[in-house]
């Protein structure tokens, strides 16, 4: 599922006249076309569109960036930046996309999953064929 193609969820939407200042908490969709100063902390999906502007920390399972962020980001799923999106901090994200068009100014900190640091096997091996193995599986 592509991040905020869900019609039957329900959302939040910050109009591009508004402006939030302070705390956003919740468990719903938020989509910010306005100004969003603070701290927002929402545990399913931000998306900040082309005219949004968030000078906020964001906590959030997946967000989705066309518009600015100004602040650290923390994702437990995904985070995309589309072109035209920028971020101006610190990203910690399982899974992060950046499309061309797109900028990012901070460290981004990609998380590893236990089962491949306790393991000691090295996922970059995971991709790899042996050389006796034919596309269709055969040796």
């Amino acid at each position: 599922m592509k991040i905020g193609q869900d019609k039957d969820i329900a959302q939040t939407i910050i109009g591009k006249s508004v402006t939030v200042k302070g705390e956003i908490i919740g468990n719903e969709q938020l989509t910010i076309e306005g100004t969003v100063e603070g701290r927002i902390m929402i545990e399913t999906t931000v998306l900040v569109r082309d005219s949004g502007i968030v000078k906020a920390d964001v906590d959030a399972a997946n967000i989705n960036v066309a518009g600015g962020v100004i602040g650290n980001i923390s994702v437990s799923e995904r985070i995309e930046i589309v072109s035209g999106g920028y971020v101006v901090g610190d990203i910690r994200a399982p899974r992060l996309i950046i499309n061309d068009g797109a900028s990012v100014k901070g460290n981004i900190d990609m998380e590893i999953k236990s089962e491949h640091a306790n393991s000691g096997r090295n996922p970059e091996n995971d991709t790899k064929r042996s050389d006796s193995t034919s596309i269709d599986g055969t040796s």
